[in-house]
């Protein structure tokens, strides 16, 4: 019976995040749209800001170009939090300039998931690990190192570190979905995925993001460091946009689902949703269903994954988005070319609230990783990323029909497969 102990102990709480993890999105304070929405965004952990309208990058080989000039150009420190984090030809040129950055005496530091060495996407084939790094100077640590201590507390395995930011000398800030490696910036072929990164010029946002990125650190590191030592630029180089960051992580009340859940309650017209693994809970569902009995039009756009036991997951499920009554539409066309994948996490809120950033709009990103999500009250940038979507995503989907959604769950969904995304996704 001892030998089991630690399966049951992880069955025990995945049973008990799939009751506490959404429960804002039911929450009746959290749902009451008479209270003011930036009201129940703080209340939900969200630090407001103010922020520039952001550069924003859809195409990858322009993001790296910059991301390379931004490292380039750091002269007293430079910060850097991923999931997936490994070289291949591709990225040489960044690696390299981070090398020579931490060389010249910039601080480099750089926290990547302990998962990335079991990289399982194309990524695989050409990488290989960043620990070279350190040869150079760079603080390079791994969050959550898959070890023998994970047999005694298993619980750990749910946690990862899912963030991507940079901070670059106090003042620019990266956030969005792109990973460093190679799938994500280093491809030169279909391997390259469709995402999205965001660049803002604020020394206000950097501040948020520092005192973040030192929690996390401590907590992986015996080399404490302090905030003190990451000074933040004052003011901003142009024009303001009220926000609301959600640092998911330790040390932070922010709360994912609280984010989701407050603009979602507060919809009059159309939620948009780019959810990648979209495996949501019956409190999910009830919120979203809320809003369409309100009237609100719920889109999804749903990518496939050329991986056979991810297909496995998403087609086990995708059925029931559709019995649920939302617009669905995804890029499986029946045959085995498939697109990029669609791996840009993006919400847009009655054409004026963008949702940024690594959290996927799924159970897991509720709780189960740390994630970085910034709410930006924004028309011009919600008219951008809807724009972006009719011009560069809706035009590779179709509708999908519960006819074919069934037909689909039958083919090729698989029970294990999805409740293994579900939760560890």
């Amino acid at each position: 019976m001892t030998r089991y102990q630690p399966i049951l102990a992880l069955c025990l709480c995945l049973l008990l995040c799939a009751c506490s993890l959404t429960e804002s999105f039911v929450d009746p304070y959290i749902q009451d749209a008479s209270i003011p929405l930036a009201e129940r965004l703080e209340a939900s952990g969200g630090v407001p800001v103010q922020v520039p309208y952001p550069e924003t990058y859809y195409d990858a080989k322009a993001f790296l170009e910059r991301y390379v000039d931004l490292i380039s150009s750091a002269e007293d420190y430079i910060l850097v939090t991923t999931f997936l984090g490994s070289a291949s030809e591709g990225l040489e040129e960044l690696y390299a300039a981070l090398a020579e950055k931490a060389r010249e005496g910039v601080d480099v530091y750089m926290v990547m998931d302990g998962i990335s060495s079991f990289d399982m996407t194309a990524t695989a084939q050409y990488m290989y690990p960043l620990y070279f790094l350190r040869e150079s100077g760079v603080h390079l640590i791994e969050y959550g190192s898959l070890s023998g201590m994970m047999l005694i507390h298993p619980t750990s395995l749910l946690i990862r570190e899912h963030r991507k930011m940079v901070v670059v000398d106090g003042r620019w800030c990266v956030l969005g979905g792109m990973n460093m490696n190679y799938i994500s910036l280093g491809a030169d072929n279909r391997d390259l995925q469709r995402d999205s990164m965001y660049v803002f010029d604020s020394g206000e946002l950097a501040g948020a993001l520092v005192d973040q990125f030192v929690t996390i650190w401590n907590e992986c590191s015996v080399d404490h460091i302090s905030a003190d030592d990451f000074p933040t630029a004052s003011g901003l180089s142009h024009g303001s946009t009220d926000a609301w960051l959600f640092n998911q992580g330790p040390g932070s009340d922010a709360s994912v689902a609280g984010l989701y859940a407050s603009l979602f309650a507060s919809a009059k017209e159309e939620i948009v949703i780019l959810p990648y693994l979209a495996f949501f809970n019956d409190d999910m569902y009830a919120c979203l269903e809320a809003a369409m009995d309100r009237g609100v039009s719920v889109k999804i756009y749903l990518p496939v994954d050329s991986r056979e036991y991810v297909q496995g997951a998403l087609f086990y499920d995708y059925h029931r988005l559709v019995e649920a009554g939302f617009e669905v539409y995804t890029d499986y066309d029946g045959d085995d070319d498939y697109l990029p994948l669609l791996h840009e996490k993006l919400c847009v809120v009655d054409g004026r609230y963008v949702v940024i950033g690594s959290s996927n709009f799924n159970f897991r990103s509720m709780g189960l990783s740390y994630e970085i999500a910034l709410v930006l009250d924004s028309p011009s940038l919600a008219d951008a990323s809807l724009r972006h979507i009719d011009q560069d995503i809706a035009v590779t989907m179709q509708p999908l029909d519960l006819e074919t959604a069934l037909a689909l769950k039958e083919e090729k969904g698989n029970l294990f497969s999805y409740l293994f995304s579900y939760y560890g996704g």
